[in-house]
């Protein structure tokens, strides 16, 4: 077994907490391991890829090929991703193959929104105090609000700010991206 987890691509250092998160490996049959790794491969994973997703998700490898199918399948399919953008948020977050799809259901929007949107709503949240995600605590902004809603309603109702300052706030956010890019130029 640790030989093949060697050949897996999990480094001599990272075998012992890679077996800690997942000692049930040695209850899966090596066969069906292998055939595991072999249809990631088949789906254009390269070795480096099988690695560091095994690495990041200790318990991809106990999942069935068709477990697997059916995952990379739904972010597909339910993001409306290409092939490559699909292996590449999986390589990037493998995780989300192994994890529970509930929160990724309850916020479909957040995937298909830009990143910059929502960088720049929850900087202005964060300016202003009141950037606070978690549902147990007063407060609470939901993703799915965060990205769903137009700016009107996103100052008033979650900002509780004007729409003006909020443009402001941008004005100045960008202003910022565009020295910080020009300094690295």
């Amino acid at each position: 077994m640790l030989l093949f987890l060697k050949d897996v691509g999990i480094k001599d250092n990272q075998l012992g907490a890679f077996l800690t998160k997942n000692h049930a490996i040695f209850s899966e049959d090596l066969e069906n391991l292998k055939i595991r790794v072999a249809y990631l491969h088949s789906k254009n994973f390269s070795k480096a890829d099988v690695a560091q997703m095994v690495t990041k998700a200790p318990f991809l490898l106990n999942f069935s090929v068709e477990r697997l199918d059916n995952r990379l399948g739904f972010f597909q399919k339910e993001l409306e991703l290409s092939v490559k953008k699909t292996r590449d948020l999986v390589v990037r977050l493998p995780r989300l193959l192994t994890g529970s799809l509930e929160p990724v259901k309850e916020n479909m929007k957040v995937f298909n929104t830009r990143l910059f949107k929502i960088k720049e709503r929850h900087l202005f949240l964060s300016y202003l105090g009141r950037a606070q995600y978690d549902p147990a605590k007063p407060n609470y902004i939901s993703l799915d609000k965060l990205v769903s809603i137009p700016d009107e309603i996103f100052c008033e109702e979650i900002a509780k700010a004007s729409v003006q300052d909020f443009d402001k706030f941008l004005k100045h956010f960008r202003f910022l991206c565009t020295l910080k890019c020009n300094i690295v130029k």
